[in-house]
């Protein structure tokens, strides 16, 4: 429940029977008072939402997202599935990258300028090819600088200008940077 902000109880059941959580652990969290099962799963605080997903070690938060990815409908939610599976690779995947810059236009389609640009980024990071790579480096740069992150627009600018960037892709840098 801590590794998917959205609570959808269905979503949520399907993950925990994929990995072996039985309801009694739902049931003693609730009696707990650390979450509310009513409408979905809730957590009490938004801190105990994070404290529950940071104490997780990075190869169980990976198992947890892998499986929600798993049981997340690709034609109703490929957005949640795919950020879900950006979250469980341990390794570059084109697949995955491809997926997350689907999702980065959709995401500027409905004016999540910010989002699209976090998506693209970790696009970049999850791309095989450093030609593609430093393409999606430099895309990802552009939309941080147009969300107003120009701290991380100079990170992506770098990393674009580390991989094999043709002379009009090096020039954009250049006036990025500017």
């Amino acid at each position: 429940a801590a590794a998917d902000p959205v609570g959808d109880l269905l979503v949520l059941w399907r993950a925990a029977e994929r990995l072996g959580i039985g309801l009694d652990a739902a049931t003693a969290a609730e009696s707990a008072g650390l979450i509310e099962l009513q409408h979905g799963i809730r957590f009490r605080h938004p801190l105990v939402r994070s404290a529950v997903y940071r104490t997780a070690t990075p190869r169980e938060r990976r198992t947890v997202h892998e499986a929600l990815a798993d049981v997340t409908d690709p034609a109703h939610d490929p957005d949640r599935r795919t950020w879900h599976l950006a979250l469980a690779a341990v390794a570059p995947d084109e697949e995955v990258a491809s997926a997350l810059e689907e999702s980065a236009a959709r995401a500027l389609a409905l004016g999540g300028l910010g989002a699209a640009a976090s998506l693209v980024a970790t696009a970049a990071t999850l791309t095989p090819e450093p030609l593609r790579r430093a393409q999606r480096s430099l895309d990802a740069g552009r939309a941080k600088a147009a969300a107003g992150s120009f701290g991380e627009a100079l990170t992506l600018l770098a990393a674009a200008e580390d991989g094999p960037l043709e002379e009009a892709d090096k020039a954009n840098v250049d006036l990025l940077r500017a």
